[in-house]
């Protein structure tokens, strides 16, 4: 049973007993009337009544709940509004009985009800005493001859009904109380493991599915991406000379500041093969197709300028072996989607241009992006590419026009803002936009600082 299921179930419980609990006091009010001589005899009918109706409306409740879920207890209510106008009139309006049983009416209305509620009942008691009153008579028995044993009955019984509405009340809440935390218990489970989850998948794809834009289903479309396919040159023989844990943190490092640079630019990471990274543009989200291009195309030349300063950083780490990473970009219609069967499935690419960019890094030289003749219309306007002429590639049948990527046309020439240099035992690798006015003095002080140990130390 779920919990809103256990919270239905404890509130009918509750209304249901209480319901009982009132049939029960009026007829104790009844047979005091009775045995004190206040009443006729003839009330006595009423007694019994008062078992059977409660009873009755549990059969009725379980028909309304199958028929009318939503008006199901209004209409128990409004039953119970009835019974007691008739009770008020068979009482002969004595205005203790008559105060007992419109408080425990009304108590029950409040408890389990709202403000429309309550006064709707109100008006249906006062048409059921008018009602009983055409059956019962009209006839008011004065408040002065009301027996002692009545009114202590009427009292002590509308007491007991009251106390134990408010326990009930208070364990209903209590209830709900505990289900409310138990509820955030396992949101935040939820949550945790959501978390955990979500590693496993793009950024992009996660916050589809959570959001409702897309299921978890097998399902594909053919769309125009732009693909992105890097691989680190000669890795696999330099992992054969390192130990596992050294290999282990480097491609971590690796894949950690390319996967930033990736998210930057807001590519979808297919996956990490090996040393290999595939990612693409253009699903979940796109920005048009020449976008698309633009930002795989920026986000390879900023992993590019990335591996300068990783390469520095892993000869401290003792690695003596340089890594350069070769890349390759293409753009065309693939089909992206999940692909797989219904108990596990992957979402990836696939089609002629995946596997271009594959081979478009292949054929690349060390630090070399590679891009297809569609790629390079889409981004020639802001990328400085140089022309390589057409080259046959392993698994595809016609030669390709392949161009080099140089680096954006604001960073060429005169505009360039880049400062890149790299030599054995030197890498320097400066963007002039990002060097803040504090940091200008300081900067030359320390390029300043470096020429004057270099010219000084004697060179064998």
């Amino acid at each position: 049973m779920s919990l809103d299921e256990e919270q239905e179930h404890r509130s009918r419980v509750t209304t249901q007993h209480m319901r009982m609990l009132a049939y029960i006091v009026a007829g104790c009010v009844f047979a005091a009337g009775v045995y004190s001589g206040f009443y006729d005899t003839n009330v006595i009918i009423i007694i019994p009544l008062t078992v059977l109706i409660p009873w009755g409306q549990r059969f009725l409740a379980e028909w309304l709940r199958d028929k009318y879920p939503q008006q199901g207890e209004n209409v128990l209510m409004m039953t119970d509004a009835i019974a007691a106008g008739f009770g008020i009139a068979a009482a002969g309006y004595s205005l203790v009985p008559t105060m007992v049983f419109a408080g425990l009416l009304l108590t029950s209305a409040m408890a389990f009800g709202n403000i429309f509620m309550l006064t709707l009942t109100g008006f249906v008691m006062l048409f059921g005493s008018l009602v009983g009153g055409l059956v019962f008579g009209f006839t008011p028995i004065p408040f002065e001859g009301t027996p002692a044993p009545l009114v202590l009955v009427a009292i002590g019984g509308f007491t007991l009904f009251v106390g134990l509405s408010a326990f009930y009340i208070r364990e209903q809440a209590r209830g709900l109380l505990a289900a409310k935390n138990k509820i955030l218990d396992q949101q935040e489970q939820a949550i945790q493991l959501s978390r955990k989850l979500v590693k496993y998948l793009p950024p992009q794809v996660w916050e589809s599915i959570f959001s409702g834009k897309r299921d978890a289903k097998l399902q594909n479309n053919r769309k125009k991406l732009s693909v992105f396919f890097s691989d680190i040159k000669d890795f696999t023989v330099m992992t054969d000379e390192m130990s596992p844990d050294a290999v282990t943190e480097i491609l971590s490092v690796y894949f950690e500041h390319m996967a930033k640079i990736a998210l930057k630019y807001g590519g979808t990471i297919d996956k990490f093969i090996g040393d290999a990274i595939l990612i693409f543009f253009g699903d979940p989200g796109t920005k048009g197709a020449k976008e698309d291009a633009v930002a795989c195309v920026s986000m390879a030349i900023d992993m590019r300028k990335m591996m300068q300063v990783l390469r520095q950083k892993w000869v401290s780490m003792g690695v003596e072996m340089p890594l350069h990473v070769r890349m390759g970009i293409t753009t065309g219609y693939c089909h992206v989607g999940n692909f797989g069967c219904e108990s596990r499935m992957d979402y990836t690419i696939i089609g002629r241009d995946a596997n271009l960019a594959a081979r478009l890094q292949n054929a690349a030289e060390p630090d070399e992006i590679l891009i297809s003749n569609d790629t390079y219309l889409l981004v020639r306007d802001k990328i400085m590419c140089r022309e390589k002429g057409t080259v046959r590639l392993k698994g595809i049948g016609e030669p390709v026009q392949v161009w080099q990527v140089v680096d954006f046309r604001t960073d060429v020439g005169l505009n360039q803002t880049w400062i890149e240099h790299e030599l054995d035992g030197f890498a320097m690798l400066m963007d002039i936009n990002k060097v803040k006015n504090y940091d200008k003095e300081r900067i030359v002080q320390a390029l300043e600082s470096a020429a004057q140990r270099l010219k000084a130390k004697r060179i064998v």
